[in-house]
Parts: structure tokens; sequence; C-alpha cells
């Protein structure tokens, strides 16, 4: 059986407070409506070796329905919600 990113492979971290939570992820899946406070983009390169340039500081403020979002990320901080992150 062949694994995608969208599975975990590595392990996971749940997060369902609104507290800063420290962790390497290249994705996460919203399992209540979540809103994202802030959100850190990793400094390091991915699996891939490539670096992150994305425009996290977008999604502040947003509300996210209930998916999976394949955006990499170091640390999330939720206003409400709950989010699986997928270990990097």
């Amino acid at each position: 059986m062949t694994l995608n990113r969208e599975h975990s492979s590595k392990g996971y971290k749940i997060n369902a407070g609104t507290s800063t939570v420290t962790y390497n992820f290249y994705g996460f899946t919203v399992i209540a409506e979540t809103v994202i406070n802030a959100i850190t983009a990793p400094t390091g390169g991915g699996i891939e070796n490539n670096s992150y340039d994305g425009d996290e500081a977008g999604l502040a403020g947003v509300t996210l329905p209930v998916g999976y979002y394949p955006i990499r990320g170091s640390a999330i901080d939720l206003t409400s919600g709950t989010v699986i992150l997928w270990t990097e």
C-alpha cells in the first residue's frame, strides 16, 4: 500500500484550543469549522527540498469549512474550531 500526503505516515497532532501550537506540519484537516488567528510558515525546505513561499498572513481571520488544506506550517493559532495537523 502506498500512502499519499493526505494520509498520516509520520503522525499527527490535534489542535482544538486557542493557544499557539508549535508543530511542523505539511497540511491540516479542518474537522470543525475553524477560524485561524495566525499561522507561521516553516523556515526550512520540506521533503521536496524546496522552501515555502506562501502568503500565510492572508489566512488570518478567514473561516475555513471542514476539509483538507495542503498548507505547510511550523505554528498555528486558532480563534475557534478544530484541526488535525499532519506531521511533516
